[in-house]
């Protein structure tokens, strides 16, 4: 409220005494005194009431308004109840330059506080209502289909609020100002994964000091952290002093509406395309085509330049969110023009990689492509790694679970896509063997033994493994020895009794007495070609 907005309140009947062109200054709160030196009560922007009982001489008026100015005090309002106000008080405020209001004594400085009151609440009121209103049109906007990087920069910007919003693997989402370096939003997405809750956290900006940012997580009705956003605000946030509100919590509210709608969008995706394994299976081709919205030109051969690889993933054990897997994969691949497909099982998606430079060649004798594209080659790369990447920041929410990812080397065509949805699934269980907590392996990396193991069924591998060190692990749990591990080191070795006990710091005997038990327990031969290559397998499955 503005100091000629009281003045002119009529039921009051103030008057200016001087100071009149200063008649738009602010009035934050009303402070009423009668105190010669009152400056230790102000904080800015008070109009100040006094019946003049602090007055003793002229000399007093200058003291006492001189506090006042240096205080910040917004203006002076002298009772008449005793008088009208003296000619010095009335030169101290020209000299200070602080306007001097006269209260009659029929008005009581109670009435003058109310309608300061009322109006800074009237005032108050309005803003509030005008916030929600504007929240909720910028709400409205978004479920309409604006954009929703535009719409949270201006809601930020409305805010006076420096924030980003960051997925679980650290992309970039939306936010007001420069992005943060992607070092330092992967920070931001492994801290939210960490803990899963509002909360202020210190990160080490890159290449500067560290900063104060309070994470909010932005998730939809089936949240689960793995595959939430995390709003990221500069500073520590909380309720506004003067409103009650909280910006944080609206901007939250409009990451949280994105966050569900582009949910929304990825299950119907998803649905859409459920039955693409299926189709790859039984060779309908443009049926497959159609579904991918890749057949583009009806030209047979300019369609089988489009290159295209195929992504695996498994969360180990499964989770038991539905679909959890195939949300966490839509989120390894997002912005890189991946189809998520919900399978039976694990998640598949397949991702285009570019166009070759010249048709491929074909072998007459065998009908498969005679040369590759390099440019797809080098594409399908940077495609692992990008997905290894955003695999090891979602490590710190994986907990109990593992994450198994295959990657297919680009194939052209439609037709190729059979057999690159099977070598995806055979990296992907070949990721799975190799442990960690997450794991990506590209098709490229099936040409060893391991490509042997990966294709045979689980339950399979299973049984092979325990019939073979199945004693040996229940010897060393019994006896808390170490077969296993001896077995293990034998055969890195080579059979070589003097080095191995060289590198396990035992002696020969030692060791020839663990592989006996070995061999007791097993009823195997280790001089034996076949079990030393049974156990290495073996062991590989074990690890």
């Amino acid at each position: 409220m503005r100091i000629s907005d009281l003045v002119a309140a009529a039921h009051l009947r103030l008057r200016f005494l001087t100071g009149a062109e200063h008649a738009d200054r602010e009035i934050a709160r009303v402070y009423t005194t009668d105190l010669l030196h009152p400056q230790r009560y102000l904080g800015g922007g008070e109009l100040v009431l006094s019946g003049l009982m602090w007055r003793r001489g002229p000399e007093d008026s200058d003291t006492f308004v001189r506090g006042l100015a240096e205080s910040g005090a917004a203006g002076l309002g002298a009772g008449a109840a005793l008088g009208a106000a003296p000619a010095d008080l009335v030169e101290a405020c020209e000299r200070h330059a602080l306007p001097l209001i006269e209260v009659p004594a029929e008005t009581s400085f109670a009435a003058v506080a109310e309608e300061v009151q009322r109006e800074h609440t009237g005032s108050l009121l309005a803003g509030i209502a005008e916030t929600r209103l504007r929240h909720r049109r910028l709400m409205a906007d978004l479920a309409a289909g604006a954009d929703f990087p535009g719409v949270f920069a201006t809601a930020a910007e409305q805010a006076e609020v420096a924030c980003w919003v960051v997925s679980s693997t650290g992309r970039a989402v939306a936010g007001a100002g420069a992005q943060p370096p992607r070092a330092e939003r992967e920070r931001i997405a492994e801290q939210a994964l960490r803990r899963p809750h509002r909360h202020t956290a210190d990160l080490a900006a890159s290449g500067g000091p560290r900063r104060r940012v309070t994470l909010v997580p932005v998730g939809t009705r089936e949240s689960h952290p793995l595959v939430d956003w995390v709003l990221a605000v500069e500073g520590e946030s909380g309720p506004r002093p003067e409103d009650g509100t909280d910006p944080v919590e609206e901007l939250a509210a409009l990451a949280g509406l994105a966050r569900s709608l582009v949910e929304q969008r990825a299950t119907a995706d998803a649905r859409h395309v459920h039955g693409l394994p299926r189709l790859l299976a039984a060779q309908r081709f443009d049926e497959a085509a159609a579904l991918l919205q890749v057949a583009g030109s009806p030209d047979e051969e300019e369609r089988a330049r489009a290159r295209h690889v195929v992504v695996s993933a498994a969360l180990l054990p499964e989770p038991a969110a539905p679909e959890l897997a195939r949300r966490v994969l839509g989120e390894l691949v997002a912005g890189l023009s991946a189809t998520a497909v919900s399978a039976d099982g694990p998640a598949m998606a397949v991702v285009p990689v570019g166009d070759a430079a010249e048709p491929p060649t074909r072998d007459t004798e065998h009908g498969q492509a005679a040369q590759e594209a390099p440019g797809a080659d080098a594409a399908a790369e940077a495609l692992r790694a990008e997905v290894a990447r955003r695999a090891g920041v979602l490590e710190a929410g994986l907990r109990e679970h593992r994450l198994a990812v295959g990657v297919s080397a680009p194939v052209p065509g439609i037709a190729a896509l059979r057999g690159a949805a099977i070598e995806a699934e055979n990296a992907r269980r070949l990721a799975r063997m190799r442990g960690g907590r997450s794991r990506v392996v590209a098709g490229t990396e099936l040409d060893s033994h391991e490509l042997l193991l990966a294709s045979v069924p689980e339950e399979v591998r299973t049984s092979y493994r325990d019939r073979l060190l199945g004693p040996l692990v229940d010897y060393d749990r019994t006896h808390r020895s170490e077969l296993v591990a001896t077995l293990d080191r034998f055969l890195a070795y080579s059979g070589s009794w003097q080095r191995c006990a060289t590198a396990m710091h035992v002696h020969v005997n030692t060791l020839r007495y663990r592989i006996g038990r070995v061999e007791e327990l097993t009823g195997r031969d280790l001089a034996s070609l076949e079990s030393r290559v049974d156990f290495y397998l073996a062991l590989k499955l074990h690890r």
